[in-house]
């Protein structure tokens, strides 16, 4: 049975962006399909294409099919791989936010309703694991007749080599075709700041705005960049670049503090996990203290190793 749609109270959003929720059934295991509520479809199935982007907290992009018949839509092919990956069971839900053009963002909860730890993977994806999916594995095994005929407007390459996670903001290049790049790796790189090697770039237009920056920017300390994405805001997760993590901090480091350009500090609990760490307690604090918003940029500069005080310059989306 669908849970109805509703706007919720997203930490960032406003109530403005399109939220659902679902609940995991035995019968969405067995059949391996998640049904998308029948207010969504009625309202964007006319920009929903033959796949679906879905982001998750950790970062990873999962392309998974949509399989439509006559007025319904499933999240199908493609899904059990998600599942598995992230051991969903009976009893889970997940809360699935719509960033247009078929991006999602999904936040998972446990049956005791607490948001799950998410594995981390601090490898480049695989092109040929089932994280990436291609169109021609789809189309072979479902039948192009499951396909909207408004999907042929989704050109997508046999490979994704560039992931997305959120809407393109008016842009229309996909993901495949974005250049720059490699440019603004070697520029950071110059420049002693890390990004995560698993960095989404959704469109041009975001790599101009953090090339324009990151080349006004002259940290005197070691410094990571982060663009705050939505799952940042209403998840209490941020994960740290691997490369500056591993280097700058140490294992039994449970703690690192935050400081606005005014003083004002944040102590935030840190979590290691494989080859890594994430932020847990005191992120959202942070957040709310600073009031962030998506697309806001976050340069995290190492000022001080004794207590590990980062000092954060934000800039803002929109230049507020």
């Amino acid at each position: 049975m669908d849970v109805a749609i509703k706007q919720l109270q997203v930490h960032g959003h406003g109530g403005d962006t399109p939220t659902f929720f679902k609940v995991i059934l035995a019968s969405t295991l067995e059949e391996k399909k998640l049904r998308i509520p029948e207010k969504f479809v009625r309202k964007f199935r006319d920009e929903l294409l033959a796949f679906a982007a879905i982001t998750t907290p950790d970062g990873q992009v999962w392309q998974v099919g949509l399989l439509k018949e006559g007025g319904k839509i499933w999240f199908h092919h493609g899904l059990h791989d998600f599942i598995e990956y992230y051991s969903i069971c009976v009893g889970y839900f997940l809360v699935f936010e719509y960033e247009k053009k078929s991006n999602f963002h999904v936040t998972i909860f446990d049956t005791s309703t607490f948001e799950i730890s998410y594995p981390y993977n601090f490898e480049e994806p695989k092109k040929e694991e089932n994280l990436i999916h291609k169109k021609e594995d789809y189309r072979n095994q479902q039948g192009a007749s499951n396909l909207d005929r408004s999907s042929n407007k989704c050109k997508m390459e046999e490979q994704v080599e560039v992931n997305t996670n959120t809407a393109h903001d008016g842009e229309d290049e996909h993901p495949t075709q974005i250049k720059g790049v490699n440019e603004l790796k070697v520029l950071l790189e110059d420049k002693g700041i890390f990004l995560s090697r698993n960095y989404n770039f959704s469109s041009v237009k975001e790599i101009k705005r953090l090339f324009n920056l990151a080349r006004s920017l002259k940290p005197r300390n070691p410094s990571f960049m982060i663009m705050l994405r939505p799952s940042h805001l209403y998840s209490r997760v941020m994960y740290l670049p691997a490369k500056f993590a591993n280097k700058y901090l140490t294992r039994d480091t449970e703690r690192i503090k935050l400081q606005a350009s005014n003083g004002r500090k944040w102590p935030v609990q840190i979590c290691w996990k494989r080859g890594g760490c994430n932020t847990l307690e005191g992120w959202t604090k942070f957040l709310d203290g600073m009031k962030l918003k998506a697309g806001d940029i976050c340069l995290f500069e190492l000022i001080r190793t004794g207590d590990l005080l980062l000092e954060v310059s934000v800039f803002k989306k929109y230049g507020k």
